[in-house]
């Protein structure tokens, strides 16, 4: 008669199975903990170092094939490191490393200029945010310095060129922007309080003011003086009609 259960054999098998991949999931517990952020993120989230690594290897994945939050990542690794060295450069008064980020700045604005404009349609190639990644990374890296490469040849021979526009243009945007909010706005509000014609200018409107403030102000002297002059009477004076009226009476 044949049975169809389980054999013990079978289950020896499994049970060593078992036992086998709980030693493997220890040891590499024990290898993990060997890393000291897989290991301060394990004590933090009190996780096993093996959740951690594999939660890890889930959002790398997810960052390589979909670009899971790449926009965020290439942001921070852009930015951080990039403003300490630069606050490093300045506090210990570097020039060379100062020139070294300045034009770092020039370029990773460059960058972020043009990557706006056609940013929708970037984001579309595939491993865009990776390669985004890489590309930030090789500006900054000290092993690499690729923004400098990338400053001398294609970001300051285009600012060269067009600067002298540029400036005439930055020049009168200032001064019409300066004249539109000063000068305007001081002759609106000198002529709304003065309450003169629309025809006068600003020079005369403000030797206007200057003068009617100075008339105020020795006005104001004069009555102070004349106040502190004037003689005040005095008490035996006033007492002397008293003393007749009790005499008569």
């Amino acid at each position: 008669r044949q049975h169809f259960g389980t054999s013990p054999l079978t289950t020896k098998m499994a049970t060593k199975d078992r036992r086998s991949l709980d030693e493997r999931a220890q040891l590499l517990n024990l290898w993990l903990d060997e890393c000291p952020p897989i290991r301060w993120v394990a004590e933090k989230c009190g996780i096993s170092p093996l959740a951690v690594a594999a939660a890890g290897f889930l959002w790398f994945l997810l960052f390589v094939l979909w670009g899971f939050m790449g926009d965020l990542v290439c942001k921070v690794v852009g930015n951080l490191y990039p403003m300490y060295a630069s606050f490093r450069a300045l506090e210990d008064g570097d020039h060379d490393e100062v020139s070294s980020w300045l034009a770092y700045w020039i370029t990773f604005a460059a960058f972020t200029l043009l990557e706006g404009a056609s940013a929708k349609l970037m984001s579309w190639l595939p491993f865009y945010y990776v390669m985004r990644l890489a590309l930030i990374m090789w500006l900054f890296l000290p092993a690499t310095r690729g923004a400098q490469a990338l400053y001398r040849w294609a970001v300051a021979p285009v600012l060269r060129r067009y600067r002298p526009q540029v400036d005439a243009a930055l020049a009168r945007s200032a001064q019409q922007l300066c004249g539109s909010f000063s000068t305007e706005k001081l002759r609106e509000a000198l002529r709304s309080k003065t309450g003169e014609a629309p025809n006068c200018n600003i020079e005369e409107l403000m030797a206007q003011e200057l003068a009617k403030a100075a008339a105020s102000r020795f006005v104001g002297q004069v009555s102070s003086r004349a106040r502190t002059a004037s003689p005040r009477p005095s008490p035996m004076r006033s007492e002397g009609p008293r003393e007749e009226a009790a005499s008569v009476k």
